[in-house]
């Protein structure tokens, strides 16, 4: 049985064109819903707080990635690219959902850095060919 890279591919690039509009989705939603009013005694470093830990979250996505990425290349596992790539998304993904936590809590308006940092985090993240035909080399049954 032909492995077809093409269509892997082409799922990998849906799935991280999905995530990457979920940002722009959230964006959205943030502009049409009124911003929260609780207003915590330490404001900005609450605010402080949650860009840190987002940013930290963007940053820790690419080890985790090329972990897994490198499990797929040892184990040979066409799965495992894909789940690294949503793996990392996700993690992402997180730092957007602060962003949008920061808006509905405080109405922050500055919540759009998170979600930029997010979002760039997440197009970082664009799946490569190579990644797969890495993952694919070798033919099951095959020893070196």
């Amino acid at each position: 049985m032909e492995i077809d890279l093409g269509k892997r591919y082409q799922t990998l690039i849906v799935l991280w064109f999905a995530m990457l509009m979920s940002v722009v989705m959230y964006f959205v939603f943030t502009l049409v819903a009124p911003p929260g009013a609780y207003s915590p005694p330490n404001r900005s470093l609450f605010i402080l707080g949650l860009t840190a830990l987002g940013t930290v979250l963007v940053i820790v996505s690419f080890p985790v990635k090329a972990k897994l990425l490198e499990r797929s290349v040892e184990q040979q596992d066409l799965v495992l690219v894909q789940k690294a790539l949503i793996v990392a998304c996700a993690i992402c993904e997180a730092c957007v959902l602060l962003g949008v936590l920061e808006f509905f809590l405080i109405g922050n308006r500055e919540y759009c850095l998170l979600l930029l940092i997010g979002g760039a985090g997440i197009a970082l993240h664009l799946p490569r060919r190579s990644q797969l035909e890495a993952a694919s080399y070798k033919k099951p049954g095959q020893f070196t």
